[in-house]
């Protein structure tokens, strides 16, 4: 008598939320992909993954961006915007922001003076400036994408275009080295009681790409 063949019968099934909610059908005619009660839930991580369900972001004021930006002069930055933000890792993510004067003239058009760079920890709400230059050229009417990743020197990379200038890079360091959170922001210079004030610029090469030294 010949043997019968047994095949694996174990089936790999992962929950995927892509189909939206539907509180009305049967259950029996719930599909998969869809849920049927949630609260303050959206199908998406704050990685940006599609087809996982996690808490909505809350809308408390967790920190300012673009605060230190000059207050008089020509560089005077009356509106801040933020125009990117990219997601380093944790709850780590670099934030580009666009500062414009007033106001000007019968339209109320308000012209691009200075651009930042920042870091901001959403677990505790700190955030800190990288860099701070009117030569990065962010406006707010180009909205910045990108992606970052790691590197073998354990720093981080973060590239990103915003359709307006060339596409461009910056190395924020190994987080390890990173300045501590009682670190001063002066005229582009980080510092702190503990540490030694250094300079950071942003070099653009010929081929687009920029670099934090």
């Amino acid at each position: 008598m010949a043997k019968k063949s047994i095949g694996n019968s174990s089936e790999q099934k992962i929950s995927v939320f892509n189909k939206g909610l539907n509180k009305d059908a049967d259950p029996t005619y719930i599909q998969e992909g869809m849920w049927t009660h949630a609260r303050n839930i959206v199908n998406n991580t704050i990685e940006g993954d599609m087809g996982s369900i996690s808490n909505e972001a809350s809308n408390e004021l967790c920190a300012v961006a673009g605060a230190t930006m000059p207050t008089f002069g020509n560089l005077y930055s009356e509106y801040k915007y933020i125009i990117g933000a990219i997601h380093l890792f944790s709850d780590k993510w670099v934030i580009f922001t666009a500062g414009h004067g007033p106001m000007l003239g019968p339209t109320g058009v308000s012209k691009p003076v200075m651009s930042e760079i920042g870091l901001l920890e959403t677990d505790t709400c700190n955030y800190r400036p990288i860099v701070q230059d009117e030569c990065l050229g962010f406006d707010k009417h180009y909205l910045i994408t990108g992606a970052s990743r790691e590197k073998e020197d354990c720093s981080w990379q973060v590239y990103w275009a915003d359709g307006l200038n060339p596409d461009r890079f910056l190395n924020v360091g190994d987080p390890k080295t990173w300045p501590s959170s009682n670190f001063q922001w002066s005229l582009n210079i980080y510092g702190s009681n503990n540490q030694t004030i250094y300079n950071q610029h942003v070099n653009q090469y010929t081929d687009g790409s920029s670099i934090i030294q």
